[in-house]
């Protein structure tokens, strides 16, 4: 054998591992989220050696290893190590570089009916920098009321009238499948309020919250027969001018 092949060789030796490492390498790696989407770590993209990053940034199969947060991540942890604006696009860029499939996420309230926020209807038109993380910190399970969001606060920053539709507008723009509510009377039968029958003639700002609190079981919703023939509650409207009066046949609203 020559000297020439002898050293090819070698060469082949020393290059094996590096060769079977990068056959039984995954190409992509998926960092999923609960909060702001998905994460995929392309191997091939980031064609540097693989002793840059393992394992002194990240070690392979440590199960143990808490993730690392964005914070951390500028600080120059994890992908921060490069991605910091000089060896390559930092990580306190667009966030849709990295975090791709921002889910839309659902407000549930069994008062005033679910919420459902659209990321995907909001990223046609505003960077997720415009709402992360100064109106929005992006974690599941933050809730605000109306009265913060009238004052500016959550989606009442954009949606004051002006750069969006305002929040103290029509209810059911954000507010959908408010179901219909059942006040159970083991004397009298139970009554049904339908909301679907009274949005369909009426705004939701005409009964609330003047006439009810958007609140299953409050105390002050509850009226006795006498106060609503005198005007409060269901009486407000069903007084025989705007519709039939609650002192009319019990059995329309009272079923047994």
């Amino acid at each position: 054998m020559s000297k020439r092949w002898i050293l090819i060789v070698i060469l082949l030796i020393f290059a094996l591992p590096s060769v079977l490492h990068a056959l039984t390498m995954a190409v992509e790696v998926e960092l999923r989220t609960r909060t702001v989407g998905k994460v995929i770590f392309n191997h091939t993209k980031h064609a540097i050696e693989c002793s840059v990053c393992h394992p002194k940034i990240f070690k392979r199969g440590d199960k143990r290893r808490r993730p690392v947060s964005m914070k951390q991540m500028e600080k120059g942890r994890s992908c921060g190590a490069c991605h910091n604006g000089k060896k390559a696009f930092s990580v306190t860029g667009d966030c849709v570089t990295c975090h791709t499939g921002a889910v839309d996420i659902v407000f549930k309230d069994k008062n005033i009916g679910n919420i459902t926020f659209h990321h995907s209807a909001h990223l046609e038109m505003y960077s997720c920098k415009e709402c992360h993380p100064v109106l929005f910190k992006a974690r599941r399970g933050a809730m605000w009321t109306m009265k913060e969001m009238e004052t500016g606060k959550s989606c009442g920053a954009c949606h004051d009238g002006d750069n969006a539709f305002n929040v103290t507008g029509d209810c059911v723009t954000c507010h959908t499948g408010a179901s219909d509510i059942l006040f159970a009377d083991e004397d009298a039968g139970n009554v049904t309020f339908p909301h679907s029958a009274h949005i369909e003639m009426f705004g939701c700002r005409e009964c609330h919250p003047n006439l009810y609190r958007a609140k299953r079981g409050a105390k002050e919703n509850r009226a006795t027969m006498e106060e609503m023939e005198n005007g409060k509650s269901c009486g407000a409207c069903h007084n025989g001018e705007e519709a039939f009066a609650v002192a009319d046949d019990c059995e329309s609203c009272h079923q047994m």
